[in-house]
């Protein structure tokens, strides 16, 4: 039984640790062709959820972190920029433009955007993802997207994850209180087991 706790300590070790969306993974682009110099119209912006956290466990975002999502159309087909987390382009509520620099550009103004921490992923792989971000949109003009099928690219960008004073990603527990859990686990696992050794004798 010792043996059985020890394997189910690891695998919530695992578990926790893990961070499950391949966007890490060596698919970051300096240049992203499909939306630069392209006037992105703003679709909608919601805020990331838990839900969405524990379908696609994104390191480079937080539980409650807003997004925006903004679009170029081209003869129905469609390219889709995804920007999280808090930065000026959440503040940006009409077209958006990006040069070949990745500085963004807000509406016809002549000043990039100062964004900390910028990641772009720039792939056609992210659709699915996409899709559920559109659908936790809170503008009804993202619902049309779901009356017909469509085609189309998107660009993910990050930029910096706001941190709490403990260092924890917001919304997210930090390392700490991952293991404060297991521990708990442990200790109820040890208790049972303890309290079994005792019936049997």
């Amino acid at each position: 039984m010792m043996h059985d706790v020890i394997i189910s300590l690891f695998l919530l070790i695992v578990t926790a640790l893990q961070q499950s969306l391949a966007l890490e993974d060596g698919s970051m682009q300096l240049y992203c062709p499909l939306v630069t110099y392209t006037h992105l119209e703003l679709l909608c912006n919601g805020v990331y959820n838990a839900d969405l956290y524990l379908k696609y466990k994104d390191g480079l975002t937080s539980v409650n972190a807003p997004y925006k999502i903004f679009y170029y159309n081209q003869d129905g087909y469609y390219f889709f920029l995804v920007s999280f987390n808090d930065s000026p382009v959440q503040s940006c509520n009409g077209t958006i433009q990006l040069d070949n620099e990745l500085d963004f550009f807000c509406e016809v103004s002549e000043s990039p955007l100062i964004v900390s921490g910028t990641q772009f992923f720039c792939h056609k792989e992210l659709m699915s993802y996409v899709d559920d971000l559109l659908y936790e949109c809170t503008k009804p003009i993202a619902l049309r997207f779901f009356n017909v099928e469509w085609k189309g690219e998107a660009t993910i960008h990050y930029a910096a994850k706001t941190e709490s004073k403990s260092g924890t990603s917001r919304g997210i527990p930090g390392l700490g209180t991952w293991l404060a859990c297991l521990v708990c686990v442990f200790l109820q696992r040890l208790k049972l087991l303890s309290s079994n050794i005792l019936k049997f004798k």
